[in-house]
């Protein structure tokens, strides 16, 4: 479960921001929040802004600091961290490291905090600590000190993790080789971070990681959730049927060379066929069924079919999922279906959390989240800085206040400053 995540100087990102999941003292909707022993957070949040604010730049920077956390172990003393980008628009900036941080609870039911800062050359800093009482307990502290690296661990595991820190390189996150060398005392908040929580900011890969999962052995539990799923959804899908297919050498031949999924060149190529089945009525009234290919289906459709095994994994396991741009294709009554089901106990036993961007303001309303579950992302055109706030900033915002119609008024901002009158370039 997803508490807080904060990060500093990274892409449009200048000055640290926090994007906070714990529930503020509003009393409203108590059903959007999650409980976990003695913790709590919000099971959904909506992020909203113009273009070009810098709201996929905050999605990104959780995917950065994901994936460099999945794959350090991977990494060659010589590689580079390319993905951290500093904010560029500024000398200081520039060549100062970019931060990230994690509040999250574990699967043993701990709270942890753990961060790192690095720069494409190395890892600068990088701590992690438990909460085994109201104050965190240091696990390990590393940092940079006139050029040297000095670590801090707690005395009953001091003796195996200073055997660990020499086997770490500089550009290694120690919570990856620590884990990987069987350390327990860092697996929770290793796994809960490899795990626990996924990003999705590309639909493409969104689609090739659904069709990957829905061909596995255990596909008739997403196929059976995702044909429900359309139903409720108002789309008459009657059946779902898979059919995958290795393909041969020689039907191969003409794939572009290169291909990679999750960042693996494939030993083998499949075909993935989709059918859904349709019960129509003739003229008649005799009920008919007919198939159709996925491609066939609306883009609306395809979306849906595509989300179905990530809801379902979030709710198996209490994940936290993050998509950019939710209503790509989409109805927005279907977008608010979907945020619907994170507030449904029934659904959502263990805690899942859904965290969107989006531009459908039908779902800025306080009947559906609550304040503190609103954010804004607004950018300064001036000097290229992003912004990231939550309608609880504004204390003269009720509950039975318009949200919609305040921010396309432009009270919260983060909407765009848009010509309608003129429009010159040159020739």
């Amino acid at each position: 479960m997803l508490l807080q995540f904060s990060v500093e100087n990274f892409l449009s990102i200048r000055e640290k921001l926090t994007l906070d999941l714990i529930p503020d003292f509003y009393k409203e909707h108590q059903e959007n929040i999650i409980k976990i022993n003695k913790s709590k957070a919000l099971n959904s949040i909506a992020i909203y802004g113009a273009n070009a604010s810098g709201k996929t730049n905050l999605f990104k920077a959780i995917t950065t600091a994901l994936l460099t956390i999945r794959n350090s172990n991977n990494f060659q003393i010589t590689d580079r961290l390319l993905s951290i980008i500093p904010f560029l628009f500024d000398e200081y900036s520039r060549n100062k490291p970019s931060k990230f941080e994690f509040l999250f609870i574990a699967k043993d039911n701990k709270k942890y905090v753990y961060g790192f800062s690095a720069t494409q050359l190395r890892i600068e800093e990088e701590y992690l600590y438990v909460y085994n009482s109201k104050k965190p307990s240091l696990i390990f502290d590393r940092k940079i000190n006139n050029n040297n690296e000095e670590y801090k661990f707690p005395r009953n595991f001091k003796a195996e993790l200073e055997l660990v820190a020499k086997r770490n390189t500089p550009n290694k996150l120690f919570l990856s080789t620590a884990t990987s060398w069987n350390i327990e005392i860092t697996k929770p908040a290793f796994e809960w971070l490899a795990l626990g929580i996924d990003t999705y900011t590309n639909l493409v890969d969104i689609h090739h990681l659904a069709l990957d999962m829905y061909s596995k052995e255990q596909n008739k539990e997403y196929t059976d959730f995702t044909k429900a799923l359309l139903k409720n959804a108002n789309i008459n899908i009657t059946k779902i049927d898979i059919e995958t297919r290795e393909l041969s050498q020689e039907e191969t031949r003409g794939f572009p060379f290169g291909i990679f999924f999750n960042n693996m060149m494939p030993t083998k190529q499949v075909e993935v066929k989709v059918k859904m089945s349709h019960e129509v009525k003739d003229k008649d009234g005799k009920t008919k069924e007919y198939d159709l290919l996925l491609g066939n289906e609306s883009l609306g459709t395809q979306q849906l079919f595509a989300f179905g095994p990530f809801l379902k994994k979030a709710f198996d396991y209490g994940k936290t999922i993050i998509i950019d741009e939710i209503e790509k294709s989409l109805h927005p009554f279907i977008v608010k279906y979907l945020i619907s089901l994170f507030k449904n106990k029934e659904i959502n036993k263990k805690g899942a959390q859904l965290i969107v961007s989006t531009h459908n303001t039908n779902l800025l309303s306080l009947d559906i989240f609550r304040r503190d579950q609103i954010y804004f992302t607004n950018k300064d055109r001036n000097t290229g800085v992003t912004d990231l706030y939550s309608l609880g900033a504004y204390e003269s915002i009720r509950a039975t206040e318009n949200a919609e119609k305040a921010y396309l008024q432009g009270r919260f901002g983060a909407i765009p400053d848009v010509n309608l009158e003129d429009f010159f370039y040159d020739r």
